[in-house]
């Protein structure tokens, strides 16, 4: 009976193992929203050196290229930002294909992104 206790108890430790490691198929809408309306309202800039490149989580925040996307240097700093990007790297893939062109952040009319 030993072994077959030994054997229930490291199948239940497999398991929850295998639940631990698994995400969310895809991230809530509410926290992606509020991820675009952060970065909305962090565009602002005076020179290329206010804006950075960021990451678009695998495609979870839209209108990214090549798995980047700009905001400025300002809002990337933030813990409010911090707070957004640890929320989304939770529920976000874990892997997906990221090209190898490297997004040049630029300021344009006051915009990282541009008018």
């Amino acid at each position: 009976m030993t072994s077959g206790r030994a054997f229930g108890c490291a199948v239940a430790a497999l398991v929850s193992l295998a639940l631990a490691a698994c995400k969310a198929d895809s991230c809530d809408p509410a926290l992606v929203d509020v991820a675009v309306t952060f970065m909305k309202e962090h565009q602002s800039c005076v020179v290329n050196e206010d804006c950075v490149v960021v990451p678009d989580f695998c495609g979870t925040l839209p209108h990214g290229d090549c798995g980047q996307l700009v905001m400025n240097r300002e809002g990337n700093a933030s813990a409010k930002w911090a707070d957004i990007t640890k929320e989304l790297t939770e529920c976000a893939p874990d892997e997906c294909t990221v090209c190898g062109a490297a997004l040049e952040p630029h300021c344009s009319n006051g915009s990282c992104n541009g008018p």
